[in-house]
């Protein structure tokens, strides 16, 4: 008896849709779960599961799209806590009062960007939009967004020190 195999492409289109629902279960933002389950047919294929049967091969999956879920939930918990004690430390060293100097000064400041400058900061901060987003929007190469955020966020900092 000849078994048959089905091809890559018939096993990712049979088990896409299960794994993305499953992902999206889990609690992933639509874009995120595209990347995981990306991802966890990766590791299936380095590591060979294709030929499992069909039912071992999605629970293979599954597993892999949940692991991948935590090391992402367990590295952005990481950042946000870096993040809290950041902020915490900077307002206890530089906050006086309830916060509105400092807001004050923000707003001032941000008003004097122009610009792409301007451009990112409202698309990263008012709309939450991500770097290969605004780099979509503004015709730029995805680093040139990291690397104009990063000096607009560093001239904000300084400006907003000037002025609180």
């Amino acid at each position: 008896m000849r078994r048959v195999v089905a091809s890559e492409e018939d096993l990712v289109r049979r088990h896409c849709v299960g794994l993305l629902r499953f992902v999206r279960c889990l609690g992933a933002r639509p874009e995120l779960a595209e990347d995981l389950v990306q991802e966890a047919f990766v590791v299936a294929w380095r590591k060979r599961k294709q030929g499992l049967p069909p039912t071992a091969l999605g629970a293979f999956l599954r597993r892999t799209a949940r692991f991948l879920w935590l090391a992402h939930r367990r590295d952005t918990t990481r950042s946000e806590a870096a993040i809290a004690d950041c902020a915490l430390q900077l307002w206890e060293r530089e906050v006086t009062d309830d916060g509105d100097e400092r807001l004050a000064a923000t707003r001032a400041c941000v008003q004097q960007l122009g610009g792409r400058a301007a451009a990112a900061i409202d698309l990263a901060y008012s709309r939450g939009k991500s770097r290969e987003e605004i780099a979509d929007e503004l015709g730029m190469a995805e680093n040139g967004v990291k690397t104009l955020l990063a000096r607009t966020r560093d001239w904000l900092a300084n400006c907003i020190r000037r002025n609180s």
